[in-house]
């Protein structure tokens, strides 16, 4: 077996760890490692277990299965061969084979120290100590080379067969010891001396050979340090042309934004003028129609009768006033009871039959106007909720209108502060938008037919004496039917009419009115409350103010102090409600109600806490009076009992606040509320 592996240093020596994966990880770096020289592989397998006949195929079982071995041999084009060798130690097996075969390259597993840069195994430490110095070994681990010890060169012989030897690393030899080791031998056995000589100029020229083979290594290294500066500079330049590059393009995008934002601001400016025009030729268009020819009055006639014949059973609902009634009330239309002025005729305080009312004469018997005289009364005499004005009754003689009287006027005089009244609070302000809300989910869910109310703005929202909000003037609203699918109900008119500053501009430019209309004006007036701005491009102003981070700025301070997440929450729904296409608007219940309610009840907490007023869930919804005997309903809202139970004697089937179905008719006593509500009345006596 000795013979067969005395030349053998074209043959790499691989002893096996005791595990496949190691095994494979050490056969692998093997046959990477001297893929150039293609020599020959002799896998080495050293058992240790006492058998006394051991199967030429066992110690490959026990390891990597031959097949792969000679698999991935061929693959790397290697011949492969297997030597088995049996010992008590591993160690000292690889010892003695080493010593056996005379081996000149060795390869064995070991695991590393923590660095990787020494051995850890005390297996692989005792061969490195122990094995033949002419043999050169490679320890590796996890397929990664952790130590290497080079031969010892023989470099003479006693005559007894004793050697001499010395370590030549990389063509660096050990000069003092040479000479001394030669010396010493020399005494020993002059007869030796011409052969060490030879051997000496042997070793010498190996070393000239091998320093000179450095030398051209080292040029080599040399120049692949020079190409590998040269590419390292190309590709340095190369990142800083990418870079400007990237630079470039940067400056060019944040210029074409600026463009673009530019574009914009002229398309705004540009809407505006439009708008302002459109607005123009409305009022124009609305001054022709006082101008009708004289067949308008022959269809006038006509449709006056057929108008009377709808109103005797439209209005049945409401009382039928004379004009001497209207007369006496008014002193005769006197100009210091004149309250207002509205699109199509003044409007009065009087006192009818004990009440005080607001009496709405209209001045013009032109088709528009009566039309929309009678489209106040088939909407008011169909529905009723809290924050919609009441109509009383009406007068067919002259064609009048008679509401609840409402003190404090309408929410665009208290906005403005005429007459020198203080400013409305911001708490106020709140409740104010979370009534505006209620009222429009109420209008636009009313069955069979939902309500757009189409000119929704502060002049049409009048103030009770305790600031409740109630909307007026549905005189260009329209009843819709609920639609069968999925789409949306709508108007078309090809005569769009309105207020410009608040009205849906999709509405202005199709003629389709929808209940995303009324959103749209709903927003202009939050951000009219919110701010204390005119409508004119207040949307932009808050836009920007938003974008700059600058809210406050815009903030109206004479509402006293917002509070500023509050204010902006109310600022970013409004936004979205006066989107341009009504498509982008939110939802009235699902989206913007969601974002008011919990404002509207903080603020009318605030004002529980900081003013001796009565609490405002003290009061009845429908009779707007102090509750006596407080009952929840189905929709989680709380009435007296004696107005719910007359509202659902009447027939209704649905909620007073949201004119939702309500699931059953059940009352539950609000024995709490009533508690509270009696203490109250008896700290708070009234006058």
């Amino acid at each position: 077996m000795a013979a067969q592996y005395n030349n053998n240093s074209d043959k790499v020596f691989v002893v096996l760890p005791e595990t496949d994966e190691d095994e494979l990880s050490l056969l692998l770096w093997v046959l990477n490692y001297f893929s150039q020289d293609k020599t020959k592989i002799i896998i080495i397998r050293v058992i240790t277990v006492p058998l006394e006949e051991l199967p030429d195929s066992h110690w490959i079982n026990e390891s990597l299965q031959m097949d792969l071995v000679m698999e991935l041999c061929a693959t790397y084009k290697f011949q492969v061969e297997k030597l088995v060798h049996k010992a008590d130690d591993i160690a000292d097996g690889v010892v003695q084979i080493i010593a056996k075969h005379g081996i000149s390259n060795l390869v064995m597993g070991s695991t590393a120290n923590s660095d990787m840069t020494d051995l850890a195994s005390e297996t692989a430490i005792k061969v490195r100590r122990e094995a033949n110095l002419s043999c050169k070994l490679w320890f590796v681990s996890n397929g990664n080379l952790i130590f290497t010890r080079d031969p010892v060169v023989n470099l003479a012989s006693t005559s007894s067969g004793s050697s001499s030897e010395s370590i030549i690393e990389e063509g660096d030899i050990d000069v003092d010891a040479f000479l001394s080791l030669m010396l010493h031998e020399t005494s020993i056995k002059a007869d030796n001396l011409e052969k060490m000589v030879e051997e000496f100029f042997g070793a010498h020229k190996k070393m000239a050979h091998l320093v000179n083979k450095l030398a051209k290594d080292s040029q080599q290294k040399e120049q692949e340090i020079r190409d590998l500066k040269e590419n390292l500079e190309r590709e340095k330049q190369e990142k800083d042309q990418l870079r400007r590059e990237i630079e470039e393009n940067e400056h060019k995008k944040i210029e074409e934004i600026e463009q673009i934002t530019k574009e914009i601001d002229l398309l705004r400016i540009q809407r505006d003028e439009d708008l302002n025009q459109i607005q123009v030729a409305h009022e124009r268009r609305l001054a022709l129609e006082e101008q009708v020819s004289d067949l308008e009055f022959v269809v006038n006639e006509l449709c006056m009768q057929k108008e009377k014949m709808h109103y005797g059973s439209s209005t049945a609902l409401n009382s039928e006033f004379s004009l001497q009634e209207l007369q006496q009330a008014t002193e005769n239309f006197s100009e210091s009871l004149k309250i207002g002025e509205g699109a199509f005729g003044p409007v009065y305080k009087g006192s009818l039959r004990r009440t005080t009312v607001a009496i709405k004469l209209l001045r013009s018997q032109s088709i528009q106007g009566l039309s929309q005289f009678q489209q106040e009364i088939t909407i008011l005499t169909k529905v009723r909720h809290p924050n919609l004005v009441n109509l009383i009754g009406a007068c067919s003689e002259v064609s009048a209108l008679v509401y609840e009287y409402l003190s404090n006027g309408s929410l665009e005089d208290r906005l403005t502060c005429a007459n020198n009244t203080p400013p409305l609070t911001w708490y106020t302000r709140t409740r104010i938008i979370g009534e505006i809300c209620l009222a429009l989910i109420f209008l636009h869910s009313n069955k069979p037919q939902l309500v757009v109310h189409g000119d929704l703005k502060p002049g049409n929202i009048l103030l009770d004496t305790n600031l409740v909000s109630k909307l007026s003037d549905f005189g260009i609203s329209r009843l819709l039917k609920q639609p069968d699918t999925n789409s949306t109900a709508f108007h078309e008119t090809s005569r769009p009419s309105g207020t410009l500053s608040y009205n849906d501009p999709e509405y202005y430019s199709t003629g389709i009115l929808t209940p995303k209309s009324d959103i749209y004006s709903l927003g202009i007036i939050i951000l009219r409350l919110l701010t204390g701005k005119p409508p004119m491009n207040i949307a932009r102003q808050v836009e920007d103010a938003m974008s700059n981070d600058m809210l406050s700025s815009v903030i109206d301070e004479s509402a006293g102090a917002w509070p500023f997440e509050k204010a902006k929450e109310l600022a970013k729904i409004a936004l979205r409600c006066v989107e341009i296409s009504r498509s982008q608007r939110p939802d009235l219940v699902n989206e913007v109600w969601v974002v008011v309610e919990p404002l509207m009840k903080a603020a009318c907490t605030y004002v529980e806490l900081a003013e001796e007023s009565i609490p405002s869930h003290f009061i009845c919804p429908i009779y707007q009076e102090v509750m006596k005997d407080p009952c929840i309903a189905a929709d989680g809202f709380t009435y007296d009992a004696e107005a719910i139970k007359q509202w659902l004697s009447t027939g209704h089937n649905t909620s007073p606040m949201t004119n939702l179905s309500l699931p059953h008719h059940d009352l539950i006593p609000n024995r709490v509320l009533r508690s509270a509500i009696h203490e109250w009345l008896q700290s708070h006596p009234q006058s």
